[in-house]
């Protein structure tokens, strides 16, 4: 690690507002970490956003990260860190009978045995669904896992760059942050992001997620402008897929608005069939424009924006106005055992 010791983090490190930070309080910078580079994402004290760039994968990411710190005048900067999906798993269970501080614990080994890997080398956080959720017959739950040192992995560059990383998050909930912000019609709501190796699906009602899924398809098998009816029937497959399990299994209403991630102009199509093939739902692009983010969007930022989605989210965090956000609406629970709270120090 070199002269400076990484702070003690586990993934669900999170506090809305954050109130225990030491870095600079003139904004925050939302930071996603994936396979194949970082998208960062900042915003000043205002909400305005200031910067938003994705950077491809870098043999020495510290260096990287440096120099972009010192062209934005961001060091110390307060940070919020985005785990893309393939570092971790999203797994559901049964909540445990249990409050406060012996939730954390008995989820823990709720899920033991669903790891490829011991329990104490695990890091793992939950969400709550809605009380209303699988027709309220039993209260459920997500629970994020991953190894603590993959963690360590990820977040010691950034923090040896020079940012005060005091926020993990991850990817499903870092796209809803955006979702919860955007107008939509009466009715559940339904996300899909896709990436290179697969993708992942909410779907909402009310601002609240009540399911959360991977989808066994992503942008690797999509070539754009290309023949891709073995892409669209997959894709199509996992979406309705989804659809059917929340009207019949979660008791829940029709879905009627989609949103799809990235929206890029060379993902135009995958919007275009979603929307002949999925009849009654409103598909459109994840678009970011109704947050009034910034002052003047031009081509090059709309795309760099639709790169940085997670980011942008992870920055922004929970509505303001989301009382007892994280049971409800779907936020990593804040309050880890001391045990966990040092898995990465």
């Amino acid at each position: 690690m070199g002269d400076r010791q990484i702070k003690a983090l586990s993934l669900s490190r999170l506090s809305w507002p954050w109130s225990s930070n030491s870095g600079r309080q003139s904004g925050r910078v939302g930071l996603a970490v994936a396979p194949g580079g970082l998208a960062v994402a900042w915003l000043n004290a205002s909400g305005q956003l200031e910067h938003c760039r994705f950077y491809s994968q870098s043999a020495d990411v510290v260096e990287q990260l440096k120099t972009v710190i010192k062209e934005l005048d961001i060091d110390g900067q307060v940070c919020s860190v985005v785990l893309h999906p393939a570092y971790y798993q999203l797994l559901l269970a049964e909540a445990p009978s249990v409050q406060g501080a012996e939730m954390t614990k008995a989820v823990r080994w709720k899920i033991k045995e669903l790891l490829d890997y011991s329990l104490e080398l695990a890091a793992v956080s939950h969400f709550m669904l809605p009380a209303d959720a699988y027709r309220g017959r039993q209260k459920m739950l997500y629970a994020a896992a991953m190894k603590k040192s993959l963690l360590q992995e990820l977040v010691e560059p950034i923090e040896m760059a020079g940012l005060a990383v005091d926020c993990i998050e991850i990817s499903e909930l870092a796209l809803h942050n955006l979702t919860r912000r955007l107008p939509t019609t009466a009715g559940g709501t339904a996300l899909v992001q896709l990436y290179e190796g697969g993708g992942f699906i909410n779907l909402m009602e009310n601002g609240e997620i009540y399911l959360s899924r991977r989808l066994d398809v992503g942008l690797d098998q999509y070539t754009p402008a290309g023949d891709n009816q073995t892409f669209f029937d997959a894709l199509y497959l996992e979406v309705q897929r989804s659809l059917d399990f929340y009207e019949s299994q979660l008791g829940k209403g029709i879905i009627t608005e989609l949103f799809y991630s990235p929206g890029l102009p060379e993902t135009a199509d995958i919007g275009q069939f979603l929307s002949e093939q999925l009849l009654g739902l409103n598909v459109s692009v994840l678009d970011l424009t109704p947050l009034n983010l910034v002052a003047t969007l031009d081509e090059e930022l709309d795309e760099q924006m639709a790169l940085c989605a997670s980011a942008i989210g992870a920055a922004l965090g929970p509505c303001p106005d989301d009382e007892a956000y994280g049971q409800a609406s779907g936020n990593l629970e804040g309050s880890e055992s001391k045990e966990m709270a040092s898995a990465a120090s």
